[in-house]
């Protein structure tokens, strides 16, 4: 597993110049980003990166980031987490599972490990969590033991 944000982007820039695209501004500021937003959340909706580039001085258009994550995505470079009815995104690089409060839309990744038995249970099923040998993950949806209390 990589650590750095350095260590996270260098190998995804280099399957995007394999794809044949170029280094642009706003690729290299969607992956810096999306590198880091580690913890527990590590995923960004448009509109936060979006906001996250322009605070860094990208000069970048909304209508740029939807077309560059979708790239990145279809790279594999990157996924999606449904929340809600908002897509988030975060960087395919480890495997890692996402528990996401329904209710609230937190989301938390989880390690590859706390749900093993689930991804087990589902390939003994022939259902393989695991497309085109990238390393994938898994959601899990809830909610926060504060949403269920309030909910009453």
């Amino acid at each position: 597993m990589t650590t750095s944000e350095t260590e996270r982007v260098n190998p995804a820039m280099q399957r995007l110049r394999r794809a044949g695209l170029r280094n642009t501004a706003a690729r290299r500021g969607a992956l810096d980003q999306l590198a880091h937003a580690v913890g527990g959340r590590g995923h960004l909706t448009v509109n936060e990166l979006y906001q996250a580039l322009l605070a860094r001085g990208v000069a970048v258009e909304l209508s740029t980031v939807h077309p560059v994550l979708q790239q990145l995505v279809e790279l594999g470079i990157a996924h999606t987490v449904p929340v809600g009815r908002t897509t988030t995104f975060g960087l395919a690089d480890d495997a890692h599972h996402h528990a996401v409060c329904g209710t609230r839309g937190d989301r938390r990744q989880l390690p590859a490990e706390a749900i093993a038995a689930s991804v087990a249970a589902a390939r003994a099923v022939g259902i393989n969590t695991e497309l085109s040998g990238q390393p994938s993950g898994d959601v899990v949806y809830g909610r926060r033991a504060r949403c269920r209390t309030t909910a009453r």
